[in-house]
């Protein structure tokens, strides 16, 4: 079901795992989200810094890159206050709190029922 609250909001999912970034992509078009994706946290820096208009990240902690997630959503935190973040793991790496200020932390696996809710719970 689209909601009205969804339709203007631009979310960036970043997952190394095809399988997954394809699910969590569906799901959230199909929400009513525009959704743009990025297969490492590498790549997503990239994408925000071309498209100002992202509302939310939602992102994996572990990928492949110089970046992983929780750098990433540090970094949109600090760098683009205005974007909400959304981090997901199945296992968090060592010395990983899950803490990012504003952040919501989403355990894998998830449903993307939950993640639909925090994501507009966020964007308010």
């Amino acid at each position: 079901m689209r909601a009205s609250s969804s339709s203007s909001l631009l979310v960036l999912v970043v997952e190394d795992d095809p399988s997954v970034r394809a699910m969590a992509v569906d799901s959230l078009k199909e929400e009513g989200f525009e959704v743009l994706e990025a297969s490492s946290a590498d790549y997503a820096v990239t994408l925000l810094e071309a498209r100002r208009d992202i509302g939310a990240v939602f992102t994996d902690i572990t990928m492949p890159g110089t970046l992983n997630g929780f750098d990433l959503a540090r970094l949109v935190r600090r760098t683009y206050p205005h974007v909400h973040v959304v981090v997901s793991s199945g296992a968090l790496p060592p010395g990983f709190s899950g803490e990012v200020p504003d952040a919501r932390f989403v355990p894998k696996p998830y449903r993307m029922t939950d993640v639909v809710r925090i994501i507009r719970g966020m964007a308010g």
